[in-house]
């Protein structure tokens, strides 16, 4: 099914590159394909939950002390963050939900996903880098939890 707008929410899997003015959303019980690019579709989503990337952005900065492929927090009170496979400014860059994966594992030099509801996708990242991504994500999660909780 093709969307001409999508905002991101707690049943969002991931967010993939098909190319340059493409996107794959997969969402728990359906796949949608949108005219974006993922970093627009992010930037949507952001202003959709009341921010901006960008903001979304220097936030993580601060938090992490981090500059590079940084998780975002794409709405808080849902705890609904996203972290990148590769840099965001890469038109290759897909976004993989911190709460909806359920394992991952090497797979042929890439690393194979599967999503809370059983859906499974190869994505070109090596195994390291998505497990450094998914911890860096659970670090942003947990700083998150603890500023809300103080």
């Amino acid at each position: 099914m093709e969307l001409d707008s999508y905002e991101i929410n707690k049943d969002t899997c991931a967010v993939i590159n098909l190319n340059d003015d493409l996107s794959k959303i997969i969402e728990q019980g359906n796949d949608y394909v949108l005219p974006k690019r993922t970093y627009e579709v992010m930037e949507d989503s952001c202003v959709y939950y009341g921010s901006t990337f960008d903001g979304r952005v220097k936030g993580t900065k601060m938090m992490l002390g981090s500059n590079y492929k940084l998780p975002i927090i794409i709405e808080e009170s849902n705890d609904i963050i996203f972290f990148p496979t590769k840099g965001p400014d890469n038109e290759k860059c897909s976004w993989i939900s911190l709460n909806n994966v359920l394992k991952y594992e090497p797979y042929e030099g890439y690393t194979k996903v599967t999503f809370t509801e059983g859906k499974t996708l190869v994505l070109k990242i090596t195994y390291r880098s998505f497990e450094l991504q998914l911890l860096r994500a659970t670090r942003l999660q947990s700083l998150l939890k603890s500023r809300i909780e103080a």
